[in-house]
C-alpha cells in the first residue's frame, strides 16, 4: 500500500515539520498544495483553506522550491502531485503547474471542472470543460503529467459516472480520475465497485477521507415544519465511508496507486492524525488480504 497525504490537511506544520511527521508515521508520497497566499491571510491563524503553511505557491521562485524539494529529500519523501486550485478554462495556470510538477518530479496535477450552482445549464458547463480537457491533453502529452479531474461535490463531475463522462473522451494516461468517496457522501454516492469499474484505466488516484449527515439539532412538534439535514466532515474510521468495503473494491479492480490522506475533521492533531490514518489504513489493508 502506498500512502500519501495532501498537504491542505496539515495547515499547521511547515513542509519541514510535515515532511518528517508524515516519514515518521510510514507515510511516503506528498501532494503538495499549491495556491498563492495573499498577505492579509498569512497573518491569520493556520487553516485549511487560508494561512495553509504547507502550502506551494503557484508562482514558486527558485528559492521556495528548492525548499520544499529539500524538506521531501531530506525525509526521502516523493513527491507525487501539485495540487492547485485551477478554474476551468484557465490554460495559463494549467500550463504553469504542469511545469512545476515536471520540476519536483510528480506524476500528476489536479485541473478544474466547473461548479454546478443551477445558475447555468449543465450542458453548457460540459462543452466548456470538454474544450478545456482537449487543450490539458495536449499538455499533459508535452509536459509528461496526468491532469485529474477530482469527484467533487458542487460540480459538474460529484460522481464516479459524471467523471468517466468528462475524461472519457480522452486519452487515459493524460486524463485520469481523483476518486473520493468522502466528498461523494455530500454528492454523488454511487455503488463503490460499480464506479470504479465503470472508470476503468481512468482510475489514476484515490483520496481518503469521511464525512457523515446528521439531522436537525432541534426537533420541531409540527411534522411538516422543513428541517433539512447537514453533512459534514468525520475522522477517516467513524463516518459513512465504509473504508473496508472500498478498499476491497479497489483491490477487486486491481487499483494500485496512492492513496492520499485528506481529512478535514480537526478530531486529532495533525501529528497524531496522521499516524491515525497510516495505522488505520494498514490495518484494513491487513484484514481484506
Amino acid at each position: 500500500m502506498k500512502l500519501s497525504v495532501f498537504t491542505v490537511a496539515t495547515p499547521d506544520l511547515t513542509p519541514e515539520e510535515l515532511c518528517e511527521a508524515a516519514s515518521a508515521a510510514g507515510i511516503s508520497g506528498i501532494e503538495w498544495r499549491c495556491k498563492d497566499t495573499p498577505a492579509a491571510l498569512r497573518k491569520e491563524a493556520p487553516s485549511f483553506w487560508g494561512n495553509n503553511i504547507c502550502t506551494l505557491s503557484q508562482h514558486a521562485e527558485e528559492e521556495e522550491i528548492s525548499r520544499f524539494e529539500q524538506a521531501a529529500n531530506r525525509s526521502g519523501m516523493k513527491t507525487i502531485s501539485i495540487t492547485p486550485y485551477i478554474q476551468c478554462g484557465d490554460i495559463e495556470s494549467t500550463e504553469q503547474v504542469m511545469r512545476l510538477a515536471k520540476r519536483f518530479g510528480a506524476s500528476m496535477i489536479r485541473v478544474g471542472v466547473p461548479g454546478y450552482n443551477r445558475t447555468r445549464n449543465y450542458n453548457e458547463l460540459y462543452e466548456e470543460a470538454i474544450a478545456y480537457l482537449k487543450v490539458v491533453e495536449q499538455l499533459s502529452r508535452h509536459y509528461g503529467v496526468k491532469a485529474l479531474v477530482e469527484a467533487h461535490h458542487v460540480t459538474i463531475a460529484p460522481s464516479a459516472s459524471l467523471a468517466h463522462r468528462l475524461v472519457s473522451p480522452f486519452d487515459p494516461d493524460c486524463i485520469g480520475v481523483l476518486y473520493d468517496p468522502g466528498n461523494m457522501v455530500y454528492e454523488g454516492y454511487e455503488n463503490y465497485r460499480m464506479g470504479m469499474e465503470l472508470l476503468g484505466p481512468y482510475l489514476a488516484h484515490v483520496h481518503v477521507k469521511n464525512a457523515g449527515w446528521q439531522p436537525p439539532r432541534t426537533e420541531s412538534s409540527d411534522p411538516l415544519q422543513s428541517q433539512e439535514w447537514s453533512c459534514s466532515w468525520s475522522p477517516i474510521a467513524n463516518g459513512q465511508v465504509p473504508w473496508k468495503q472500498v478498499l476491497r473494491d479497489l483491490k477487486a479492480v486491481g487499483y494500485d496507486g496512492w492513496f492520499g490522506v485528506e481529512d478535514f475533521s480537526t478530531t486529532f492533531e495533525t501529528r497524531t492524525m496522521l499516524q491515525t490514518y497510516a495505522n488505520q489504513m494498514k490495518t484494513w489493508m491487513e484484514e481484506i488480504e
